[in-house]
């Protein structure tokens, strides 16, 4: 049962602010071009939101890399959630982590020439075993959130509850504020462990470095118990690696090796440096094996597709998507951001990845050892498929070219792996 707000908007989540969250493209959704409205007209149906509750919500359920996501398509519901997204983050203070930060700090620690231990762990299925009612009671005990805005929650956990969606549904932006808010405490938590040297989280990804003098068993026992809202790890994804300190006569090599964000650390023995008699590991960074599996499924939905529609232009663009970088706008937060090859790999000190991508990308576009290999060579002519060859992941990570695309492009051009 939805809660009545009565006849006026509460201070908090209120007509000014529902106004400031409107974005150039939210009166070319579907469901507005369907029923026309000016932005008067779309803020006047948030109130309408925000008075009577969310039951005519519609929210679509999308497959994203085997994980069930979800979208709002009712342009209405969407602006109330944006900005009770923005309330939260300014009274919570909420600062997302950033992945090129948490990477860059993660590098200089393991470099260190001592003793190490790493621990990763996972939370099984994050966003949706967060126990949303005890949210609720957190958020509602924090003064500087409006009343009008934590009920506007509560009505909206109320009907993702009535359709059977658990916890926060993926792929929406304030479930993503709401998970920070749950696992701040979590995080400060983990900071104040006299044994831990190092820690750090994304999402649902945690890092922590020890100098490895704690029981290891007791230790993760220990921050499985501060896992807060019903959350448990995923035992199969939690990993512990030690690092030893310099010893004579070790073997020189690869130590042990762990992938976290994206990336694959390649962890090598303490050596003696020459020229200041100081210790320091080794660390070789390079892309995880999962994505570098990612791209090269996606260069060969890139040729499936031009074997589909014979579109030369199109192929060479998501070439350029693939091997350069290019600026993607963030309509919940109005933002936009580098990403692409080097953007979302800068860290990278190990070639050996993108020299596997080159020679897999040679296969499939002047290769004759594969079916989608001859099946090109019957396609495109031995000129155009040379040509292409330009586009090479160890050059352009080096080179960072830079490629710009409309909005509309890039949806047309990414469609043909969206799910990969």
């Amino acid at each position: 049962m939805q809660e009545h707000l009565g006849t006026s908007v509460l201070p908090g989540l209120n007509k000014d602010l529902l106004s400031r969250c409107v974005t150039s493209t939210d009166l070319q959704n579907p469901d507005i071009l369907a029923n026309p409205c000016d932005e008067n007209g779309l803020v006047q149906r948030a109130e309408l939101v925000l008075r009577f509750g969310f039951a005519s919500l519609n929210i679509e359920p999308i497959s994203i890399r085997g994980n069930t996501a979800h979208c709002i398509r009712s342009t209405q519901h969407t602006l109330v959630l944006r900005g009770l997204n923005q309330i939260l983050r300014k009274t919570t203070n909420i600062q997302p982590a950033d992945r090129d930060t948490i990477i860059r700090r993660l590098i200089t620690i393991l470099r260190e020439g001592v003793q190490h231990r790493v621990y990763k762990f996972d939370i099984r299925s994050f966003f949706e075993s967060l126990d949303t009612g005890l949210l609720l009671k957190e958020l509602w005990l924090v003064p500087e959130i409006p009343r009008n805005a934590v009920t506007t929650l509560a009505n909206y956990f109320q009907e993702l509850r009535d359709r059977d969606i658990p916890g926060l549904p993926r792929g929406i932006q304030l479930s993503a504020t709401l998970s920070e808010f749950a696992l701040r405490q979590f995080d400060r938590e983990i900071s104040l462990l006299p044994d831990v040297y190092f820690h750090a989280r994304y999402v649902d990804d945690i890092i922590i470095i020890t100098g490895a003098r704690e029981n290891a068993k007791e230790f993760a026992r220990s921050i499985r118990d501060l896992l807060p809202y019903g959350l448990k790890f995923n035992n199969e994804k939690t990993k512990r690696i030690d690092l030893p300190a310099f010893t004579k006569g070790q073997a020189n090599g690869v130590v042990d090796q762990f992938d976290y964000l994206g990336y694959r650390f390649l962890m090598h023995p303490v050596e003696r440096s020459p020229t200041d008699n100081r210790f320091h590991r080794k660390v070789g960074v390079t892309i995880a094996d999962k994505k570098v599996r990612r791209i090269k499924s996606r260069i060969c939905l890139a040729v499936c597709q031009y074997l589909q529609d014979s579109d030369s232009v199109a192929l060479e663009q998501r070439l350029q998507l693939l091997t350069g970088n290019h600026n993607l706008q963030d309509f919940s937060t109005g933002r936009s951001r580098n990403v692409g090859l080097w953007s979302n790999y800068k860290r990278v000190n190990s070639f050996e990845a993108l020299a596997e991508l080159d020679s897999f990308l040679r296969s499939v576009l002047v290769g004759n050892k594969s079916h989608i290999a001859n099946r090109f060579a019957l396609s495109a002519p031995a000129k155009a498929r040379q040509y292409l060859l330009r586009y090479g992941f160890v050059d352009n990570f080096k080179a960072r070219p830079f490629y710009n695309f409309p909005t509309y492009k890039l949806s047309e051009l990414r469609r043909c792996w969206q799910n990969v």
